[in-house]
C-alpha cells in the first residue's frame, strides 16, 4: 500500500508515527505543510520514509494561501499516486486532501483540533464541519475527543480510537532509590501556553511552598508565556524552588522522569498526554486537572491525583497532601507504571493503525 503521511512540521510525534510506519510492510510518503524553523525534532526521518518536495516556498502557512497550496498539493498527489492519506491536524493539514475531494482520507486529530480550535470562531468551525465530511475515517488518541467528533456527525463505526503511547522498554522505572528524603520534587513538562494552564500550576506551587517550603519544581520547555513565568518566579521568590530546565533532547526524558516524585499537568486542553503516559510508564504518579482526557487515565488515589481544572488553591491543597504522605508514592507508581504497560503501549497501539488501513482501503466507504 502507498500511504502519504500529511503533517503541519515535524515533531516528536511525526517520527514515532513514521518510524512505527516505516518498519510496516507500506510505501510510506511524508509531506509537510510548513517549517517553523523551531527544530521541534532533531531526529532524521526514518531512511525508508520519502519525503515529498511540494512548495517552491518555505516557512509558515496562513488562510489566504491555501487555493494555491490546494494546487500544489493536488499536483504532489498526481504525482505519489496514494492508496490511502493520513493526514493531521484537521483543520490546517486534513483540510487539503478534503480540498481536492481525495478518498480515502483518514484525518488524525491532535487533541487540541476538535477541542479547542473546532470552537474558535465562525470560519474554524466551518473548516472542520468541512474537513470530516470529507474524510473517510477518524484517528484520536482518546475518547474525550471520540465523543466530539460524533457531536460534530462523524460516524462513530468510522473512528479508531487508539492512545498514542509510549515505548515501554525505554521508559520504564528506575531501578535506582528516588532522591532525597523528604524533598518531593514536581516535574511539569507542558509548553508555556494559556492551553497548559501554566498560570495555574504556578500560582498552585507558590500558595503550597508557603507552608512546604522544601518542594521543588522542574520546569522544562518555554514558550509564549516565558516572560510571566521568570517574573512570576522573581515576583514570589521562588528561586530557590523552581528550576529552569529549557528544551531538552528525547533521549534525555527518561531521567528526568525519574528525578520527580510527581508529573504535573493542568492543562486545560488535552487529548491523551504522551508526557503524561510517558510519566507513568517511568512510574512517576501525576497531578493532573481534572479534564475528562486526563481522568480516562488518572484515578484520584490510586496511580495518582486530579484537581479541579483552574483552581490554584485545589491544586495547592493537593500538593500539600501529597508532600505530606510520601510513604503512598511507592504503591502509587505501582499503580502508574501498570496503567501504562495495560493501555500505553505503543507497539500494541499502533497496530490499530495499521489494522484500520486495511480496513479502509478495502472499504473505500466514500
Amino acid at each position: 500500500m502507498r500511504i502519504l503521511y500529511c503533517s503541519q512540521d515535524y515533531c516528536p510525534h511525526d517520527h514515532r508515527f513514521l518510524t512505527a510506519l516505516s518498519g510496516s510492510e507500506h510505501q510510506v510518503f511524508w509531506l509537510r505543510l510548513e517549517d517553523s524553523h523551531r527544530m521541534l525534532e532533531s531526529r532524521p526521518l526514518p531512511a525508508s520514509i520519502k519525503q515529498v518536495q511540494w512548495r517552491a516556498d518555505d516557512g509558515m502557512v496562513h488562510w489566504w494561501r491555501y487555493p494555491r497550496l490546494k494546487a500544489q498539493f493536488h499536483s504532489a498527489v498526481d504525482r505519489i499516486q496514494p492508496d490511502l492519506i493520513h493526514a493531521g491536524p484537521i483543520q490546517p493539514v486534513s483540510i487539503l486532501p478534503a480540498m481536492i475531494g481525495f478518498h480515502p482520507l483518514v484525518s488524525m486529530s491532535w487533541g487540541f483540533d476538535m477541542l479547542q480550535d473546532a470552537e474558535r470562531n465562525l470560519a474554524w468551525k466551518q473548516a472542520t464541519k468541512y474537513v470530516l465530511s470529507r474524510s473517510d475515517w477518524l484517528f484520536c488518541d482518546c475518547h474525550t475527543v471520540e465523543e466530539k467528533a460524533i457531536q460534530w456527525g462523524f460516524t462513530p463505526q468510522h473512528v479508531t480510537v487508539f492512545p498514542w503511547g509510549v515505548d515501554l522498554h525505554t521508559f520504564k522505572p528506575s531501578p535506582s532509590p528516588k532522591k532525597k528524603p523528604g524533598e518531593l520534587t514536581i516535574l511539569s513538562t507542558r509548553s508555556w501556553e494559556p492551553r497548559y494552564g501554566m498560570d495555574v500550576a504556578l500560582k498552585g506551587f507558590a500558595l503550597a511552598v508557603e507552608q512546604m517550603p522544601d518542594l521543588r519544581l522542574l520546569l522544562l520547555s518555554s514558550g509564549s508565556q516565558a516572560d510571566w513565568i521568570h517574573q512570576f518566579v522573581q515576583e514570589h521568590h521562588l528561586e530557590k524552588n523552581v528550576e529552569f530546565r529549557g528544551q531538552i533532547k528525547n533521549d534525555e526524558l527518561v531521567a528526568i522522569y525519574h528525578e520527580a516524585d510527581v508529573y504535573l499537568s493542568a492543562s486545560h486542553i488535552d487529548g491523551s498526554s504522551v508526557a503524561l503516559l510517558e510519566a507513568l510508564a517511568c512510574g512517576t504518579p501525576a497531578l493532573v486537572s481534572d479534564i475528562p482526557s486526563n481522568l480516562e487515565w488518572v484515578r484520584d488515589g490510586v496511580d495518582g491525583w486530579v484537581f479541579e481544572d483552574g483552581n490554584a488553591h485545589d491544586l495547592a491543597s493537593t500538593l500539600i497532601r501529597i508532600a505530606s504522605q510520601p510513604e503512598s508514592l511507592p504503591a502509587m507508581a505501582v499503580h502508574a507504571r501498570r496503567t501504562a504497560q495495560e493501555r500505553a503501549d505503543w507497539n500494541k497501539n499502533v497496530s490499530s493503525m495499521l489494522d484500520a488501513y486495511q480496513v479502509i482501503v478495502g472499504g473505500q466507504s466514500r
